[in-house]
């Protein structure tokens, strides 16, 4: 996202004040171990964003973005001067903190001290030390970065691009926190592995990655009973908060719990500490027909990590998505899942995609056109008997449709506690393969990512 200098690194001179930030939870900057006052939210949110990329180059464009959450003005490059200039004023020695790049600024490596490098270097230390067999030390040392968070990263810092990046810091956190579930469970225990799971879930009750951890925890040790307790827990609180249902590995890890329960022999489960490749963690929909998705736009979607993408049909039935698609919208993983009847009929939409009533519009739109075109589309004829029965009908944008071809570079808005507690905003991105009719690959990234468009094979 960001260019890498070569440059050296600051230097801080001997008697300069001293820089520590926390953007682990609610952004703080301490000065000689006092809190810094910095005037104003716009200056505020430049200089976090700039903390952030520390020590990279941060793009004029970026700033604005990240400055004005509603809006930029149209002096927005002149205001972001003038920001830079009163930050170098107000913090100390503040003129060689911000320094002016070409087309930018940055904060050198060196001139702060970052909770999220510290974080940052002791996942690296982790996995040198698990790579040389050091078990104790690499789980010691993951228990380390993860006593930095103090909360959801950069809290209250909302809209693009934060949004964006607390995705990817949540992800990372997650990772370490797997890969500590495994050391510990070997070197000190289920049991602190249960109660450290518990207390993550209680900070975060709608991250299903967690509960999944902690059923898979508790099954292992043989307490099945707990594990199905967690399960049905689980459900509630997806279902009170979100509307939705838990995804198909849940319910097929619970299926399991029952059989074995009951006394039947228990279904196959991955264990939670065997080696299991990175795909199979991701929950498929069932293809359309065998082999109609080539491997190579399969090997697309998984390039396009973090961002979400699938590939669909011209009747939106969902044929293949990568691990981040269904982490974020995890109701999409059931088998014959279609992306046309879960906007306009699965209250799940609704919750989650602000302006709903104007996308259903769209989607609408889109549903006619394709139908002129395949009159004999009997799923897409059913849906659209469905929806002239369907009690939230008469309110998809207030009557009137909106014909579009495709969505492509429409921004979207999405709300997805169990992966962020911030909106997500996005830009989709329709490519259509030369040579494979009828499929359409949607990559969903940040806006003012750029895609060739159109085409691509």
């Amino acid at each position: 996202m960001l260019e890498t200098l070569s440059r050296n690194d600051y230097t801080r001179p001997e008697g300069a004040p001293s820089f520590h930030v926390k953007l682990l939870g609610i952004p703080e900057i301490h000065i000689n171990h006092e809190p810094a006052r910095v005037r104003g939210e716009a200056a505020r949110r430049v200089l976090a964003f700039l903390l952030l990329a520390s020590p990279h180059v941060v793009p004029n464009h970026r700033l604005i973005e990240a400055a004005w959450e509603d809006g930029e003005p149209e002096s927005a490059t002149e205001q972001i001067r003038k920001i830079i200039s009163r930050l170098r004023r107000d913090l100390p020695n503040g003129r060689n903190l911000i320094s002016t790049e070409a087309g930018g600024y940055r904060i050198p490596s060196g001139a702060v001290h970052i909770d999220l490098k510290t974080w940052r270097d002791s996942n690296e230390r982790a996995r040198i030390l698990m790579r040389g067999g050091h078990r104790h030390a690499a789980m010691e040392t993951l228990s380390d970065g993860l006593a930095l968070w103090r909360g959801p990263a950069l809290e209250g810092l909302n809209g693009h691009p934060f949004a964006a990046e607390t995705v990817a810091l949540h992800e990372e956190r997650h990772a370490a926190l797997e890969a500590w579930c495994r050391l510990a469970s070997k070197e000190l225990g289920p049991s602190e592995v249960i109660a450290r799971l518990r207390r993550e879930i209680t900070r975060y009750p709608l991250q299903e990655r967690l509960w999944e951890m902690l059923i898979r925890e508790l099954s292992s040790s043989g307490r099945s009973l707990e594990a199905l307790e967690e399960c049905v827990r689980l459900s509630k609180a997806l279902a009170d908060s979100l509307g939705v249902s838990p995804s198909s590995r849940i319910r097929s890890l619970q299926l399991g719990l029952e059989r074995s329960v009951r006394g039947a022999p228990p279904m196959p489960q991955p264990g939670p500490h065997r080696a299991v490749p990175k795909e199979s963690h991701v929950p498929r929909t069932k293809r359309k027909a065998p082999g109609a998705v080539p491997p190579w736009i399969i090997d697309l979607l998984r390039g396009q990590e973090p961002n979400p993408a699938y590939v669909s049909d011209r009747s939106w039935n969902i044929l293949h998505g990568n691990q981040a698609l269904f982490r974020w919208f995890p109701w999409l993983a059931k088998e014959n899942a279609n992306l046309m009847r879960w906007v306009l009929t699965d209250p799940a939409a609704r919750s989650c995609l602000h302006d709903w009533e104007d996308h259903a519009a769209v989607f609408l739109g889109m549903l006619e056109r394709t139908l002129r075109a395949m009159p004999e589309d009997a799923s897409l004829r059913s849906l659209k008997a469905e929806l002239t029965r369907h009690p939230q009908r008469p309110r998809i944008g207030k009557g009137e449709i909106v014909e579009v071809d495709s969505r492509e570079g429409h921004h979207f808005t999405f709300d997805l506690p169990h992966v962020t507690p911030e909106p997500v905003n996005v830009v989709s991105h329709v490519l259509r393969s030369h040579g494979n009719d009828g499929l359409d690959v949607v990559i969903l990234t940040p806006p003012r990512n750029t895609l060739p468009g159109g085409s691509f094979g």
